[in-house]
Formats: C-alpha cells, sequence, structure tokens
C-alpha cells in the first residue's frame, strides 16, 4: 500500500528567509529583494555565503563591478521594503530613497531592523548564464536581536494581492528572459 504523499512543491523548501542585497556604484547605493542566500563554510573563523543574483537586476552590476555586498537578514516586520526593492529597479531612479537605510564602510546598504547584517567580499563569481552566483566571504555581521527572518510563505500572507500581481509579472518576465541564456540541458 502506497502512502500519499504531502502536497506542494519540495523545491519550495530550499529558498532561503528573504533577504535585502545592496552595493553601491558610481551612482550611489542600490539594493534588491535576494532569497537564494546559503551558507558555504563550516569554517567558523572563515564564514563564507553563497548569493545567487539575476542579471536582470541592477545590483547584481554593481556587486560583480564592485566585489562587495551587504546582506540585511529582514526580519517579519520588514514585508514593506519588498515593494520597493522587490518590483522597481535602481536603473530608474533611486529605489532607497525615503527608506531607513544604513551604509557599510563600503558604502552597501543595509536595512535597520533586519534580523541582521554581513558586509561581505566577493571571492568568485559563477556565470551561470541568467545569474551570477558569488562567493562572499564574510567581513563583518551584526544584529540577531530578537526578530524572525521573514521567509516568503509569511511574506506572501502580508503584502497583499497587489503586490502579488506585480511580483508575478515581474517574475514571469524574468524566467522568459532566463530561460533563453540559463546553462542548462535538454
Amino acid at each position: 500500500m502506497t502512502e500519499a504523499r504531502p502536497t506542494g512543491d519540495v523545491l519550495s523548501h530550499f529558498w532561503a528567509p528573504l533577504c535585502a542585497v545592496g552595493a553601491s556604484g558610481p551612482a550611489g547605493p542600490n539594493a534588491q529583494i535576494c532569497v537564494s542566500v546559503f551558507g558555504a563554510s563550516i569554517v567558523p573563523e572563515r564564514p563564507r555565503l553563497l548569493v545567487s543574483l539575476s542579471k536582470t537586476n541592477y545590483t547584481e552590476e554593481l556587486v560583480r563591478t564592485s566585489g562587495r555586498m551587504a546582506i540585511t537578514l529582514l526580519s517579519d516586520t520588514q514585508a514593506a521594503l519588498l515593494e520597493p526593492l522587490g518590483l522597481r529597479s535602481g536603473r530608474d531612479g533611486d529605489k532607497l530613497a525615503g527608506l531607513d537605510v544604513e551604509l557599510t564602510a563600503s558604502g552597501s546598504p543595509t536595512f535597520p531592523g533586519g534580523v541582521g547584517a554581513l558586509d561581505c567580499e566577493v571571492l568568485e563569481a559563477l556565470d551561470l548564464g541568467d545569474a551570477t552566483a558569488f562567493l562572499v566571504a564574510v567581513r563583518e555581521r551584526w544584529g540577531l536581536g530578537g526578530e524572525q527572518p521573514l521567509p516568503w510563505s509569511v511574506a506572501k500572507t502580508v503584502v497583499g494581492e497587489a503586490f502579488l500581481q506585480a511580483w508575478a509579472e515581474k517574475s514571469a518576465r524574468e524566467q522568459e528572459a532566463a530561460r533563453a541564456v540559463m546553462h542548462w540541458r535538454d
């Protein structure tokens, strides 16, 4: 007798909590929402992360050029950052205007109120076709108050229908562009 399998997509369990990834360039700082930040070291004195950023995002260009990034692990009280950081482009103007932002020594933005923040240096970059996976060294870290991380499963329940529709439309455009250039074998 076969047991019924749980419904849902097992791949959804591989998304990390929502993060804001920021970098700076000649035009100033910029940041984006990122769901692909993963631990990449078991050596405590050499903490590393693997961060995957879509090439369609302006922040990917800034990280690639500067070799630096800051990561804010968003808290469950920061869902309001999803709209400005997730739907707007820094190519179209200062998307950080009016937001509570602090800059690291390298000029990368972090967002107070998060679970914690990290200042990172790029060690290596891997071209994935549609995205770049950055292996980064954590050079400075702060935070870890009592806040809880904001997973996408929770964020979807608080951002509202208009945001979810806009996110779905943006995702569909990015997925179409990604299919044409991503590394894949049929």
